[in-house]
């Protein structure tokens, strides 16, 4: 399918998917049509899409997903690989949290401070 074809059905620009090509996360061949070249993508780079986005909202960054998509390849993930996986971004998530709460405290202790120093009128 040509480049448009699959950005109507992914929901994506072309600029994006030609983003994601460029940084290795789809692929496409060359299709020649006379003197133009075309990008012909098959049916795999709508499933990487899709993987790209679910990865999207485990917080992974594009740079992070690309090696998981080149590690597991085409092939079906197991339950038992998946559970491990979002065990281990869990455990990510939950210290991003932890820290944020520790930046949500000296916030809040800084404002109780200044509220509290100001004169009264």
């Amino acid at each position: 399918m040509l480049i448009g074809e699959l950005a109507r059905i992914s929901g994506m620009s072309k600029d994006g998917i030609r983003h994601y090509e460029e940084i290795g996360l789809i692929r496409s061949t060359e299709r020649r049509a006379g003197s133009r070249v075309y990008r012909d993508y098959d049916a795999s780079a709508i499933k990487r899409i899709e993987h790209v986005r679910q990865a999207q909202q485990l917080g992974l960054s594009l740079k992070e997903i690309g090696p998981i998509l080149d590690t597991y390849g085409e092939r079906e993930v197991t339950a038992a690989e998946t559970a491990s996986f979002l065990e281990e971004r869990l455990d990510i998530v939950r210290g991003k949290l932890a820290e944020l709460r520790k930046i949500e405290d000296f916030i809040l202790q800084k404002l109780d401070r200044y509220r509290t120093s100001e004169p009264k009128s």
